[in-house]
């Protein structure tokens, strides 16, 4: 009959029909090449999941002895990829023997892998599920009664069903008793104003345990004119959980920000703004909260330093979770340019992707670094002058003094000469010495005026 709608529709007679759509089969397991003889009417049982074929049998044979004249079969199929394929065949049978069994009959074969992937799925969903049907009705006195309650209640949430019809007081077994009152509450207002339900509720479980759970519902009016509401409960104690850790997570984030003392900032790896900023942050740039708020980190850079922080913007975006630290130059509120050691780290700040920065001021330590750095040079130009400048008249004059102990080969004008050389190197060893005391007296200033800067600052 052919292939419509992924269907394959045929007829049968006492054999199996299985054997009647091998072609079919053969294409659907993806052995289309005529030369490939992988696939052929003496091995493809081969084929077959283990267990699949004998179960296909004896349900065949059932089938063929029964009254039922209809019949679904499903097997499994492995495919020329390695992978499992579901087959099911569907039929109805149209000829039958004098003891009334099918001996003929006209039915479909179909692919049906994808629905059974879509069912275990959701079998596997539901089974996780606990969802309990509540039918409540009122009637022309307003009285709300049970209608009816699923099975599950019973599984779930300890409510003996059975009873539970009956009951007038069946409130007591739905919920904890404080949450009575807003239950009833909650009803009433959505029957007297036909309007959507919704509540929350606490139930005590069999073994005292307290479990959440959330019930929904739409009242509608019956053929009597009487009003009855579905109530659809679900299980949200996981739910309620993770709400309340994640609530005291945030308290506790929140907390170790604000109180960090070290300025902090949460910021838009898109936009670069500003989402929060803690108080150090406020009080070392000098913005206040919400001058911050309508910020982006280009505000707090100076113009030299936009270029690298596009830079470094553009490889977090490339590498969202990465962690980084680094030196950079910002500028607070009274145009002071500070030297900080950034510490970026990702977060997910009110549902969105954005980055934590923690900003250490090193600007004081750069400086005495800097003043280290200036001494360094000062006392390397002194040894300098010691060992080379400062020696030169040094050796001269030791020397000039050498010759003055022989004075009976000296004469007089070798004499005025030697002690005029004498004068004149202790003159320049005097000023070298004046030099190398003022470097000194510069360094020891240069050192004082900076632990004054320090302890201003």
């Amino acid at each position: 009959m052919g292939i419509q709608n992924k269907y394959y529709g045929w007829r049968w007679g006492e054999e199996d029909p299985i054997f009647k759509n091998l072609g079919y089969i053969q294409n659907v397991l993806g052995y289309i090449d005529p030369a490939d003889k992988s696939f052929t009417s003496n091995n493809f049982k081969e084929l077959f999941y283990p267990g699949d074929f004998d179960l296909l049998q004896k349900s065949w044979k059932k089938y063929k002895k029964g009254t039922d004249h209809a019949f679904e079969m499903s097997y499994r199929f492995k495919h020329k990829d390695g992978s499992w394929r579901w087959i099911k065949e569907s039929g109805l049978a149209n000829v039958f023997n004098t003891s009334n069994n099918p001996i003929g009959g006209i039915g479909t074969i179909q692919e049906v892998t994808d629905k059974k992937k879509k069912y275990t799925q959701l079998k596997s969903i539901l089974k996780n599920v606990s969802i309990i049907i509540l039918r409540l009705r009122q009637d022309s006195n307003n009285q709300i009664t049970v209608d009816h309650i699923s099975k599950e209640a019973l599984k779930y949430w300890n409510i003996p069903c059975e009873t539970l019809l009956k009951d007038e007081g069946y409130l007591r077994n739905l919920a904890h008793k404080d949450d009575l009152v807003g239950i009833r509450s909650a009803l009433s207002n959505s029957f007297a104003k036909m309007e959507f339900f919704e509540c929350r509720w606490r139930v005590v479980s069999k073994e005292g345990n307290i479990n959440w759970c959330q019930g929904v519902g739409t009242p509608l009016k019956d053929k009597d004119g009487t009003c009855f509401l579905d109530i659809v409960i679900t299980d949200i104690t996981k739910e309620k959980l993770y709400t309340e850790q994640l609530k005291v997570s945030e308290e506790k984030y929140h907390s170790l920000f604000q109180h960090s003392p070290q300025p902090s900032w949460v910021y838009d790896l898109e936009t670069l703004a500003f989402l929060n900023v803690n108080s150090a942050a406020i009080s070392k740039y000098g913005y206040s909260k919400d001058e911050f708020m309508g910020m982006t980190l280009a505000d707090i850079r100076p113009e030299c330093e936009l270029e690298n922080l596009e830079i470094q913007v553009q490889k977090t975006r490339e590498n969202y979770l990465n962690f980084f630290d680094g030196y950079f130059k910002h500028i607070n509120k009274q145009g002071e340019i500070l030297t900080v050691h950034l510490y970026s780290s990702p977060i997910t700040y009110n549902g969105q992707k954005c980055r934590q920065i923690i900003a250490i001021d090193i600007s004081e330590k750069m400086k005495y670094l800097k003043f280290i750095e200036n001494q360094n040079k000062s006392l390397k130009r002194i040894g300098w002058m010691q060992s080379h400048e400062l020696r030169a008249p040094l050796v001269r004059l030791m020397g000039l003094i050498n010759l003055l102990t022989d004075q009976d080969s000296i004469g007089k004008e070798e004499r005025h000469y030697i002690n005029t050389e004498i004068i004149n190197s202790a003159n320049e060893m005097d000023i070298m010495t004046k030099n190398i005391a003022q470097i000194i007296n510069d360094a020891q200033l240069k050192e004082k005026m900076n632990d004054v800067q320090i302890i201003a600052g």
